[in-house]
């Protein structure tokens, strides 16, 4: 069943399928992390209902892409992303085999749960389970669909974050900033965000954290 809802923080509407992946406290933390994106192309992996290319638009994206391997869910996000944005193209396919022009930006919020207690939900279990896209090869995506200059926007559990640091060096990315998402109720962390681009690590800036207190989002 669909259901009319809004994008906290961004105030845009958006239609969102029972039977899908709806919007979580990932989806936010993560789109409310992206930063200006004046004019440029960006590909969100794993699109599902196009939310965050909703908020990449909100921060003046130009042309907004989405893959995910459900037609029914591209239906949606075009049915999204068709009421503000006037450049945007939608691919069924896994973006392992997305064969594209190069971006600007790569938005992800990807399936990282592990697989010891697997959903028997088709869309859930594309979604949240990490045998459909393992790290190195959404990285290995990224390497492939990125521009030379461009930028990477991920969030991944914080308890995984040597396994995500490791990956992002051995695909030659550079972290350029990261944030940890905490809610207030758990002694720690729950997320990071991470912005990477191509080249040697070196320094990089960690942002205030987003706090999840009573079902909103501060920057603390």
């Amino acid at each position: 069943m669909k259901t009319n809802d809004y994008l906290k923080y961004i105030d845009l509407d958006i239609v969102q399928d029972d039977r899908m992946f709806r919007v979580n406290s990932d989806t936010t933390a993560l789109g409310m992390s992206l930063d200006m994106m004046w004019g440029k192309s960006v590909l969100d992996i794993g699109t599902n209902n196009g939310a965050l290319l909703l908020y990449a638009w909100k921060k003046k994206a130009r042309r907004l892409i989405g893959v995910d391997i459900f037609p029914e869910a591209l239906e949606l996000a075009k049915e999204n992303v068709s009421r503000y944005a006037d450049e945007y193209a939608f691919y069924c396919s896994r973006v392992q085999d997305l064969d594209i022009e190069k971006c600007d930006v790569i938005v992800c919020n990807p399936p990282f749960f592990e697989m010891n207690n697997v959903s028997e939900d088709p869309y859930l279990k594309k979604a949240m389970f990490e045998e459909s896209l393992p790290l190195k090869e959404l990285l290995d995506a990224c390497r492939r669909l990125l521009k030379d200059n461009g930028e990477v926007y991920l969030i991944y559990p914080a308890d995984r974050f040597p396994e995500l640091y490791e990956e992002i060096k051995n695909h030659r990315f550079k972290i350029m900033k990261m944030r940890f998402v905490h809610d207030e109720n758990s002694e720690f962390a729950l997320r990071v965000i991470v912005k990477l681009k191509i080249g040697k690590m070196s320094k990089l800036r960690v942002l205030s954290p987003v706090i999840i207190q009573n079902g909103g989002f501060t920057l603390k």
